[in-house]
């Protein structure tokens, strides 16, 4: 596929559901867009969420990877994914970030140019539906039981309860409140963002210890691999790991040394939609649990892609965070459907979503304003 143009831009998207992650109130979230067209005129989306404590990179170093890598891809003819990450790869170290929302856009637009969902080009379809987890995080002033049950009375299973935002024993006793309100059959996950000092992670696990919880996900910004060994052995409860999860590399290490159960699999930590599939299935081999997920806060650009992916992986035992359902519009013109707390994959060309393009590009920051 030959690339005839591309356009990149920053954009600040609302949330209109804010929430607290590691004592920090979300309340906007500055992505990286990418659009691609070809010279036979189809057309591609990508996005990347800033997360400069997961990837170490800023809208401003997003938006000037993305500016560095264009002029090396424009013209270019690319046979496949495999060719195009490595022109990338060329033009810069790292920034996995950038690359993810330029290869999902290129990834898109060649799956539009071969008539197909963008699933065909990574594998074989495991399912057409996937329930997504809810995060519960103590917002809408509603009390966190509450809402758990309100959400589970409209067809949600799988939650995750935001730790490491006041003490472990005020956290346990959140978490626990959401366990005993819901029905055996909902899947209770909790996250604390690297929140907590390793003792008080081990005495979150004690006090939650026996109540169903499901896994426990980046408790820690650990100093040492010894730190996540002391927490996997000290807990029937499975340790997962999201932030400390930055690459593939780091991947292997987890499975190789066996210091946690599984982890949260982001595109814009391991370079991009086929990168991400890679990694996944991977893990899965190595009976590695997958957590799929986008980051806070991305529209269904990145929700539809991450859908893709998660329509052809065995299994998808951590569930699935899709983080379009906080922001408070609707960037596209045919979301996927979603319905009692089950999404539906998308099943036209590529991503299967079109781009509300001028609603998007409404969102444009000053870029004056982001270096």
């Amino acid at each position: 596929m030959k690339i005839k143009t591309v356009e990149s831009f920053i954009g600040r998207l609302k949330l209109g559901i804010p929430l607290k992650m590691a004592g920090s109130l979300i309340e906007t979230s500055d992505n990286l867009f990418i659009r691609i067209e070809s010279d036979d005129g189809f057309v591609g989306w990508g996005e990347a969420a800033s997360a400069p404590n997961m990837t170490g990179e800023t809208p401003a170093s997003m938006l000037g990877t993305a500016r560095h890598l264009i002029p090396k891809i424009v013209g270019q003819d690319f046979l496949d994914v495999e060719s195009f990450l490595n022109q990338l790869d060329k033009g810069i170290i790292g920034n996995n970030a950038a690359k993810s929302a330029i290869e999902m856009a290129f990834m898109d637009a060649l799956a539009r140019q071969k008539k197909v969902p963008l699933h065909e080009l990574l594998g074989k379809k495991q399912r057409s539906h996937i329930p997504a987890l809810w995060m519960i995080a103590g917002q809408g002033g509603i009390k966190d039981a509450e809402q758990a049950l309100e959400k589970y009375q409209e067809g949600w299973r799988c939650f995750k309860v935001k730790a490491g935002m006041e003490s472990p024993e005020t956290d346990a006793k959140r978490t626990i409140e959401v366990l005993n309100a819901l029905p055996k059959d909902a899947q209770v996950s909790a996250d604390a963002n690297r929140g907590y000092q390793l003792k008080d992670a081990l005495s979150y696990l004690q006090l939650v210890s026996n109540h169903g919880l499901a896994f426990f996900e980046q408790p820690i910004n650990p100093k040492n691999d010894d730190q996540w060994r002391s927490l996997s052995s000290a807990s029937e409860i499975p340790i997962g790991v999201d932030e400390s999860l930055s690459n593939i590399e780091k991947l292997e290490h987890f499975i190789a040394d066996k210091l946690v159960h599984g982890g949260s699999f982001k595109a814009i930590k391991l370079g991009g939609v086929s990168r991400l599939f890679q990694a996944c299935s991977s893990a899965h081999q190595a009976g590695f649990k997958i957590n799929l997920a986008c980051k806070v806060a991305e529209t269904n650009i990145a929700t539809s892609a991450l859908l893709q992916i998660a329509a052809v992986l065995p299994e998808i035992s951590w569930g699935i965070s899709l983080t379009n359902l906080y922001l408070q519009d609707e960037y596209t013109l045919n979301p996927p459907l979603f319905a009692a707390g089950t999404a539906t994959i998308p099943t036209g060309h590529g991503i299967g979503v079109e781009v509300n393009e001028e609603l998007l590009r409404s969102t444009k920051v000053d870029e004056a304003k982001l270096f």
